[in-house]
């Protein structure tokens, strides 16, 4: 079983397949081009974004993606224990156009993760409490 890092790094130009969103669990099936490999993740979260002009696209050109994991304290500001955003307009807007928006409002000690599929834009990203709490599945060919 290969380690969600593992999958991370290897994770450049990869075509993202289907994704799902039900019973709390958002998943998403990736064919990993650098190791010709097909993963879904699962992951529990409430909190989630879709491209939708992207992903309503068949084109593979709108599809691939990389894999990236924010740390959350890294860049956003925290007041009396929930994230809050950047008093300035400018840094409002590029935190909103890499979907931190969706942290704001939360507690900053549960929600430690922002898990984004980016390509042609951000195609998918979610808020997670735990990186332990996404599963992977390899696919067979």
């Amino acid at each position: 079983m290969r380690s969600l890092a593992d999958i991370i790094n290897s994770s450049g130009d990869s075509l993202l397949e289907t994704y799902a969103y039900a019973n709390g669990f958002l998943t998403v099936k990736l064919a990993l081009c650098e190791t010709e490999q097909k993963v879904e993740l699962a992951m529990p979260t409430e909190h989630l974004s879709f491209d939708g002009f992207s992903l309503a696209k068949k084109e593979d050109l709108y599809r691939t993606c990389r894999i990236v994991i924010q740390d959350l304290s890294q860049v956003l500001s925290v007041a009396n224990g929930v994230y809050v955003p950047a008093p300035d307009f400018g840094k409002l807007m590029q935190q909103a156009k890499a979907n931190y928006n969706l942290a704001y409002g939360k507690k900053a000690s549960h929600w430690k993760y922002l898990f984004s599929l980016i390509g042609y834009g951000h195609l998918v990203s979610c808020l997670l409490a735990d990186l332990e709490a996404v599963s992977i599945v390899e696919l067979a060919e």
